[in-house]
């Protein structure tokens, strides 16, 4: 019996041993659990926060304008909302309305008697910083979003030609000449010698009559080119419009919103090409009109900036008459056996008249007004879709030189090599500053996305390419995280 009892008491002290060590191990246990939930719970609220702001902000821009994508292949969010003006606080309140739904257990479904939310997460404040608007830096935003959509559309051959082109058209000097100012300063020139008396005899004197070689090319001119190089000139569009209201007519009044993002680098010489692409792809212009636009020879407006297409497009004719004029002056004092033709009918105007003197005067007429009939029917052959090379040469040539007395409107034609009317257009946006051009591009993209269902306000300077923003979740537990995320396209 005694060994029995010993042997219960030390079992007894062996058994409260072991409740005391568990019961130590256990507070420390539990303990440490309580403070790995604590940590996961910290850690989780923070990895949820980012979560929901990233989910957040792209949910915001994947409310980008359909019309800019079906229309100009551009992603960017329209911060009006159809409404009448943009406002950044619009889309912080769809941002808000994002982030609180995201971190509500409302929409848990699945057992939801079950579910207890351990989070505790809502939102206290959300701001957007800063925003990159496609207007800033004069289009400089829309600027890069447009040579990238070309970028893979575009081969560099269009690049290199433009750029040949270039050096022909510097080189030659073909932008820097007037055709139509040297003629009116001959014409001036030779009405000098013609309202001069002349000396008959010793007491008689008399007032010769001096022909003036461009009267003829002159007359065409003051009737209006128009008429002259299209085929049908009641077909021409008369669409019009005020140019206030838009984006152009706003910067200039200084109506225009602006982002906070620092202005990014201008355009590289091949991105500056591309911006060029993408203007002849997304804008129509005479030959190829583009549906549904306000106004139909937009590419025209981009280089010419009136409200009215017809003036646009004779504002237009005028240049090319100016290249071809200068390049066919180029051509004409180079060819020996036209020259030799000038010389020749030259001498007889001046021996007509007795005033051998006039001979390089009539000369520089006869040149300049073969050179301007010739330009006529070379943008008569542009209009018709035809093609006409910078410099010409003996087989390009169209009147002979006894056509400036009497001018007869010969049919264009419709094909022929060298460079087309698209590709001179190339020439003149290029030595256009970019920054116009964007801004009366933005122009065209107002009017034409106003005349669609739900856009009557719709404004570039409220469009969103970038931005910050910045969220403040509390949690029940007593837990704050400030998060703040950039998102762009």
């Amino acid at each position: 019996m005694m060994n029995v009892r010993r042997k219960g008491r030390e079992a007894g002290r062996f058994q409260g041993y072991l409740t005391v060590y568990a019961a130590l191990t256990l507070t420390v246990m539990i303990s440490l659990c309580l403070a790995l939930t604590e940590g996961v719970r910290r850690h989780t609220i923070a990895f949820e926060t980012e979560c929901v702001m990233d989910i957040g902000l792209d949910s915001v821009l994947a409310e980008y304008h359909r019309m800019l994508l079906e229309r100009y292949g551009l992603f960017m969010v329209d911060t009006s909302y159809g409404t009448d003006y943009p406002s950044y606080h619009i889309t912080e309140q769809h941002l808000t309305n994002y982030l609180t739904r995201n971190l509500s257990s409302e929409d848990c479904s699945v057992l939801p008697f079950l579910y207890r939310d351990l989070l505790g997460m809502e939102i206290q404040d959300v701001q957007i910083l800063k925003v990159a608007l496609a207007t800033d830096d004069g289009g400089r935003v829309f600027q890069r979003r447009a040579a990238e959509c070309m970028r893979s559309r575009v081969g560099l051959e269009v690049v290199e030609k433009l750029l040949e082109w270039m050096e022909t058209v510097d080189g030659q000097g073909l932008l820097a000449e007037d055709i139509e100012d040297q003629m009116d300063r001959v014409s001036a020139e030779l009405r000098r010698y013609e309202e001069a008396d002349r000396p008959l005899g010793e007491e008689e004197w008399i007032k010769v009559e001096i022909p003036d070689p461009t009267e003829a090319v002159q007359a065409l001119r003051r009737e209006g080119i128009l008429k002259w190089v299209v085929e049908d000139i009641s077909q021409l569009s008369e669409a019009a419009t005020g140019t206030d209201q838009y984006i152009s007519g706003r910067s200039a009044r200084g109506e225009v919103n602006y982002g906070n993002y620092p202005s990014g680098e201008r355009l590289g010489l091949t991105d500056n090409i591309l911006l060029l692409e993408y203007f002849l792809n997304y804008a129509g212009r005479y030959g190829k009109i583009r549906e549904d636009s306000l106004l139909q020879y937009q590419v025209e407006y981009l280089l010419c900036g009136n409200g009215a297409d017809i003036v646009n497009l004779r504002h237009t004719a005028n240049l090319l008459l100016g290249v071809r004029g200068a390049a066919n002056v180029i051509y004409l004092l180079q060819d020996e056996g036209k020259r030799a033709q000038v010389e020749v009918l030259a001498a007889a105007l001046s021996g007509v008249i007795a005033q051998p003197e006039l001979q390089p005067v009539f000369e520089t007429a006869l040149i300049l007004a073969w050179a301007y009939l010739e330009s006529l029917y070379d943008v008569r052959t542009l209009f018709a879709g035809g093609r006409v090379n910078l410099l010409k040469e003996e087989g390009d040539w169209h009147y002979s030189l006894t056509g400036i007395w009497s001018p007869q409107r010969d049919t264009a034609r419709e094909k022929g090599t060298g460079l087309s009317y698209e590709d001179y257009l190339r020439i003149f946006l290029y030595v256009q500053p970019p920054e116009l051009l964007t801004m009366r591009f933005m122009d065209l993209m107002e009017m034409d996305i106003r005349k669609t269902p739900g856009n009557d306000c719709f404004r570039m300077d409220g469009c969103i390419d970038r931005l910050e923003a910045e969220a403040v979740v509390r949690s029940g537990y007593g837990y704050n995280v400030t998060i703040r995320r950039e998102k762009t396209y």
